[in-house]
């Protein structure tokens, strides 16, 4: 898989490259491998996601930082699933 970031900013890993969702876009028509968002993705900001086609995203703050992880980590995936739909 390829990682493609940062797509909403991060503050997990300083001197990251800003990937707008057009360039995502881009990027994924041009690989033929699964693709990873990764960067500031969060429960928030997922949803814009929605016809990127990518295949899964990378969180750490948005999982790790709440207060239960599990549910946190659902949530990720289902909203997730949604936006593959």
């Amino acid at each position: 898989y390829i990682g493609v970031g940062d797509v909403f900013g991060t503050s997990t890993k300083a001197d990251t490259h800003h990937v707008s969702i057009e360039e995502l876009t881009k990027i994924r028509n041009a690989v033929k491998i699964p693709m990873v968002a990764i960067g500031g993705v969060n429960h928030g900001n997922v949803e814009k996601l929605q016809g990127t086609g990518v295949d899964g995203v990378a969180v750490i703050s948005a999982v790790i930082g709440a207060k239960d992880i599990t549910a946190a980590a659902e949530q990720m995936a289902d909203k997730l699933e949604g936006i593959k739909r």
